[in-house]
């Protein structure tokens, strides 16, 4: 099984406990445990370091992992001697633990409980430069050492029928190297894709796998790499990984899934298609200029029968009728699995469904797009009919026809089912899981749900999702974005899906649209996510040429966005100078905007050398900002660092604490002394007397920052290191003090 899936079976206690429902197995960072590149979760290991929890891991360990086992006990024992050989382990700790591996009764609970001490122990980064193995050998470079996330998805477990495709796709790759997988939604593109990893897995060094997303060059970009440092461009990310996806060679297998597009509009393909290893796209856009591999039906009666009693208890009762139904549904792999699903859950008879989709086909060729050749759009058409029939036929319930057009926002990839719920505010899974059971929400056994690409069609023109009917969702995602400093590790999928809103959504609503759109901006800008950005950028001056639409703020913004991620240093001071020219009149309700505006303005000049100017942008921004009484909020904070640290650059070092020490009092009046907000000014502080050569005051303050950032970053020793480094990096004279605090944080972790 895939790690991820290893690890939901062996945590299952864990995943299971509602006070963990925002936990997301993160495949990117599962890799990074399993490759010694990051700390396990300390939320993983904090649970099951009660030793109630531990009796509960052997149990799980029993029922979900031995079964799967050839030998369990070969197994323990490998551990038990790699255990007891570990010279950096105790004498007291081995006899405790090795006391419980004598007697077999207790032999799973030893195991639990050495896993809880192994996930306990100091953390000590993997150097992925050393490839030797504890035998002593070396292993030649392999993807897995290079990219997280790479894995291909296993297969559906009922995958039957497309044995000769299989052959004939191997040939074909051999030859040709590259090959679209070309057929219509529901035929079993992608599935036939993941088998055929499966199946010819011994046969390439490495394999790998991209989920389309609309743009292969955000898609290369997007990749996670274990050696990208975290302050590189999007543009050098790219570099970096299109330089060594260039260096695979034919033992390699990429597959692109969901291609759906063209080489017009998607002019990166060219690029792709000079890689030496062997790619494999499944796409439902016929590209005669390649060379194309058509899907078409599975033509076995007997494995299509196969299919619908994998869903359908009672196929073998009514063997004619269901025929006659699969028949009816032109063999279509998705349409005939909804119809068993429906089938088995009793809402109607095999003979009463054969009528009903009977009927449909009968209207269906009445029609003269149907009497067309039976390919491209009109067999479309016909597939899309009977997935609308079938769909009709279920009564879902008012929640679920919500949730389902909810669903049609997530990315192809899917999302954590925990995560979606609490999106929506839903108690439990009960609804999804329903769902899940009728067919039309997809699931992985990593507990990640989607929708068909045919479903969320039929979804999207018969629901018609809006901003005021998807208001929950909107809200819940706009709250995570105004979370400052707060990040998601699933990040990525949260910007596919607000990428799929501004694709797919009625705007009912703008004036909450055009504030959920200016909410998340500037989140993605936090994780440098370009792509995002410019799409709400082109969204917001789409929306805004209508006179209309929006307000002189929202006319603002759209300039400062534009700044943001302009690279002429002058073009950018003229966006800012044209965004505050937006705004007449100052009043308490755009204040905090305009205050951003001349903050946003003054770095611009600080940064290209006009001090001047610099200054009397910056003073007037926090001068907006007292005014108004909006000092405790948290833009004050980094405008007011800047500001201090500009003081400090022009040789009034002293008035550059007085604001930061008057902005500590603020923070510690309206909010905390224990918050990140007030961590970062000490922070600033202790880098200010720094450059002033006060080395003592300098670790006072730097003390209190990392004191409030070992609270909350409890559960995240590695952020820990990450802000050591960056500040070792620009202070090398304070990372011996620095490096003696977090020594003493880390082993109180463990």
């Amino acid at each position: 099984m895939s790690q991820p899936d290893f690890l939901y079976e062996l945590f299952e206690d864990f995943m299971n406990d509602p006070a963990n429902e925002d936990f997301s197995m993160d495949n990117g960072l599962v890799c990074r445990w399993m490759t010694g590149q990051a700390k396990i979760s300390p939320k993983i290991s904090a649970y099951y370091y009660k030793p109630g929890n531990q009796k509960k891991l052997a149990e799980t360990i029993h029922q979900n992992l031995l079964p799967l086992m050839p030998d369990c006990n070969m197994a323990i024992q490998n551990i038990y001697t790699l255990f007891m050989q570990d010279d950096t382990i105790s004498d007291a700790k081995k006899k405790n633990l090795s006391s419980l591996y004598k007697p077999a009764s207790s032999r799973l609970l030893f195991l639990a409980k050495l896993i809880s001490f192994g996930m306990e122990r100091q953390f000590i980064k993997r150097d992925t430069r050393n490839q030797k193995l504890i035998a002593g050998g070396a292993l030649s470079p392999v993807i897995l050492d290079h990219i997280m996330d790479s894995e291909v998805p296993k297969p559906c477990r009922h995958f039957l029928g497309r044995e000769e495709e299989l052959n004939k796709l191997h040939t074909i790759l051999e030859e040709k190297r590259h090959v679209f997988l070309y057929g219509i939604a529901g035929i079993g593109k992608s599935e036939l894709a993941k088998a055929y990893a499966k199946h010819y897995k011994k046969h390439y060094t490495n394999t790998l796998y991209i989920e389309y997303t609309g743009d292969l060059h955000q898609d290369i970009t997007d990749m996670d790499f274990v050696d990208d440092p975290p302050e590189i461009s999007e543009q050098e990310r790219f570099q970096r990984h299109n330089r060594f996806l260039r260096s695979l060679k034919s033992d390699t297998l990429l597959i692109i899934d969901n291609f759906n597009s063209t080489s017009a509009q998607d002019s990166f393909l060219s690029v792709i298609l000079k890689y030496r290893c062997q790619i494999l796209f499944t796409t439902r856009s016929k590209l005669d200029e390649y060379c194309t591999f058509p899907l078409k039906e599975i033509k076995d009666m007997d494995s299509l029968f196969q299919l619908v009693s994998i869903f359908y208890s009672e196929a073998g009762e009514h063997r004619s009728a269901v025929e006659k139904i699969i028949g009816t549904v032109h063999c279509h792999t998705f349409a005939v699995e909804l119809a068993a699903k429906l089938l088995e859950n009793g809402i109607l008879t095999p003979e009463q469904l054969l009528v009903k989709l009977q009927e449909e086909k009968a209207a269906l060729d009445n029609e003269d797009k149907i009497k067309i050749v039976k390919d491209g759009q009109s067999s479309k058409a016909t597939y899309y009919s009977h997935i609308h029939t079938l769909f009709s036929l279920y009564s879902l319930s008012m929640k679920q026809q919500d949730i389902m057009c909810n669903l049609c926002f997530l990315p192809s990839t899917g999302i954590s089912a925990r995560i979606f719920a609490k999106w929506l505010e839903l108690p439990t899974l009960n609804e999804i899981n329903d769902l899940i059971e009728t067919g039309f929400v997809q699931t992985t056994t990593r507990r990640t749900i989607s929708l068909h690409p045919m479903i969320q069609e039929i979804a999207l023109s018969e629901k018609k999702p809006s901003v005021t009917g998807c208001r929950i969702l909107l809200d819940s995602l706009q709250q995570i974005c105004l979370m400052h400093g707060m990040e998601v590790d699933y990040y990525k999928k949260l910007f596919q899906t607000i990428g799929n809103i501004l694709d797919l959504i009625e705007k009912d609503d703008m004036p909450k649209y055009l504030l959920f759109l200016e909410n998340a901006f500037p989140y993605m800008d936090n994780y440098n996510y370009h792509k995002g950005m410019k799409g709400i950028i082109q969204e917001l001056k789409v929306l805004l040429k209508t006179k209309g639409i929006g307000t002189d703020s929202d006319r603002a913004l759209l300039l400062d966005f534009q700044a943001a991620l302009e690279t002429k240093p002058e073009k950018a001071i003229k966006l800012e100078k044209d965004a505050l020219a937006q705004i007449e009149n100052i009043t308490a309700d755009n204040a905090r905007l305009v205050s951003n505006l001349h903050a946003n303005l003054g770095g611009l000049y600080r940064m290209n050398g006009y001090p001047d100017l610099a200054r009397e942008h910056m003073e007037k921004s926090i001068s907006l900002l007292d005014q108004f009484n909006l000092l405790h909020i948290n833009d004050s904070i980094p405008q007011i660092a800047n500001y201090a640290m500009f003081l400090t650059e022009q040789q009034k070092p002293e008035r550059g604490i007085s604001e930061l020490q008057k902005l500590s009092g603020i923070i510690k009046e309206y909010h905390s002394d224990e918050c990140l907000d007030y961590a970062k000014v000490q922070e600033t502080l202790a880098t200010i007397y720094l450059m002033t050569a006060n080395l003592s005051k300098a670790k006072t303050h730097f003390k209190k920052a990392f004191k409030i950032y070992e609270k909350i970053w409890a559960d995240e020793p590695e952020m820990i290191e990450v802000k050591y480094r960056e500040i070792q990096e620009l202070y090398p004279q304070i990372g011996f003090f620095l490096r003696q605090q977090i020594s003493t944080f880390l082993t109180k972790q463990t």
